[in-house]
């Protein structure tokens, strides 16, 4: 039964708790992967199932870290990403605290124009991910006190959590917001109540709705608007060598994740999807930070070991799945269970595939360019800005590449576009003769759809196939 945190939540608990008590904690423990391995092994008959009050605090982090099934490469790697976050919350805090420009950052942006000025960035979503390490309900009570003070409870509840989080004070207050017209009207009305209940100014993308030469040069120009608003509103002009070190290190990051998805096509499968969607929340909150580099490089080397070899995450691959959709995982990560469990590896999904570009920084102009462009190419942005067929378009090209066995359609519930999406991706599956699940779930808030109901649906439809 879902509670109220209200009058319990202190000021900025969520994130100074992070800071101070788990996310250090996996930082320290990571330095011995080999060691925290085993004890996540041993440990694992007390976690793997359901959360209860003795492990509510410390499980969701155990199964971040593939829950004992996770090779030590992996971990190694993911002890990069933690402290890029650290830094970025502890940034954050800190420019509140001394009264310094802070920019809110929507989720389906990054914050790459931001470190060209020098000053601090926050993800405001970030707590959907973060805010399960104190125990899996208190995501779903940020949900509850956005709805409770008016947010229609049919909105995502990604960007819901953001009004809930800001209410109970737990992000820290903003100088500025950068906010963006996709992929759903559920993000756009919600930084719009964002912008009132802060009171600061905006900045609003607006993305176009085709993906051709003039709809980039629209987007372009929508950068070089956004760079004016903060050049007025930080009274400082953009510093040019700042952007361009940020953005060779986004090209670095793009290109290691691109070449993992490469190498994920392969049969057996050699990298697991928690890690391609795990770098995806870290360039969310942290690309600017040159430790996303060292988690993007980690993840590679890992794959790459295992694809030189010509094997598979899983010794036995039984089933590809590809999750079209967002991936259910912010409280609970069913990769790697599926792995262990079934031999059932998710080979590529809607948010973890990585195709942007590489960005020229030779220029400003080049820069500005490039970055806008790769922009709409970030995973949910490049699918859910324009029509139906740049969904259907690329599941079909993910089928193709990815030799995938069946289908996760993840039903968020947030998100309606997907459903509204629902018919036209029956039919093409059905055509294709493609074996799909339909799941009915929210992918932050465990209240529409248990972890047991979500895993007891996916083993049905394993064994109705022949695969469990």
């Amino acid at each position: 039964m879902m509670f109220s945190r209200k009058k319990q939540l202190r000021s900025r608990e969520l994130l100074k708790f992070n800071i101070s008590h788990r996310l250090n904690l996996l930082y320290v423990a990571l330095f011995v992967p080999r060691l925290l391995y085993f004890i996540l092994w041993i440990l694992r008959p007390f976690y793997e199932r359901n959360e209860n009050w003795l492990n509510k605090t410390w499980r969701y982090g155990f199964l971040t870290l593939g829950g004992g099934v996770m090779h030590p490469a992996e971990m190694r790697a993911y002890r990069a990403g933690i402290k890029a976050v650290i830094d970025n919350f502890k940034t954050a805090l800190a420019a509140e605290r001394n009264n310094e420009p802070l920019a809110w950052v929507e989720w389906i942006l990054n914050a790459e124009i931001i470190e060209a000025f020098d000053i601090a960035s926050f993800n405001t979503e970030s707590l959907n991910i973060f805010g399960n390490t104190m125990g899996s309900e208190y995501p779903p009570a940020l949900i509850a006190e956005a709805e409770s003070q008016g947010v229609p409870v049919e909105n995502c509840s990604a960007v819901k959590l953001s009004v809930g989080s800001y209410f109970l004070k737990q992000i820290p207050e903003p100088t500025l917001i950068i906010a963006a017209s996709h992929p759903c009207d559920s993000s756009i009305s919600i930084y719009q109540i964002l912008e009132y209940l802060t009171g600061v100014p905006t900045f609003s993308y607006d993305a176009p709705y085709w993906k051709d030469e003039n709809s980039y040069d629209y987007f372009t120009m929508n950068t070089w608007d956004l760079i004016g608003f903060l050049e007025k509103q930080l009274d400082k002009k953009i510093d040019w060598v700042k952007l361009r070190e940020v953005l060779e290190r986004v090209n670095e990051i793009n290109f290691y994740l691109r070449e993992v998805c490469e190498m994920n096509r392969a049969v057996p499968c050699p990298g697991t999807m928690i890690s391609l969607a795990l770098t995806w929340v870290i360039r969310e909150v942290a690309v600017r930070s040159p430790l996303a580099v060292s988690m993007a490089k980690g993840v590679y080397e890992a794959t790459k070991y295992r694809f030189d070899k010509g094997v598979g995450v899983v010794k036995n691959e039984r089933v590809r799945v590809l999750m079209w959709f967002p991936p259910i995982g912010f409280f609970t990560y069913i990769f790697k269970w599926m792995e262990h469990e079934f031999g059932a590896v998710v080979v590529a999904d809607f948010i973890g595939h990585i195709s942007t570009i590489h960005i020229n920084t030779e220029t400003p102009e080049t820069m500005v360019h490039d970055l806008s462009r790769s922009q709409l190419h970030l995973g949910m942005g490049r699918q859910c800005h324009g029509p139906v067929e740049f969904i259907v378009d690329e599941l079909e090209k993910m089928l193709e590449d990815y030799s995938a066995d069946c289908v996760f359609f993840m039903g968020h519930n947030g998100c309606k576009h997907g459903w509204a999406a629902l018919k036209i991706i029956k039919d093409f599956l059905k055509k294709k003769g493609m074996p799909a699940l339909y799941l009915n779930l929210d992918i932050m808030d465990k209240r529409h759809t248990s972890e047991q109901e979500i895993k007891k649906e996916i083993t049905d439809f394993f064994r109705s196939h022949g695969w469990a």
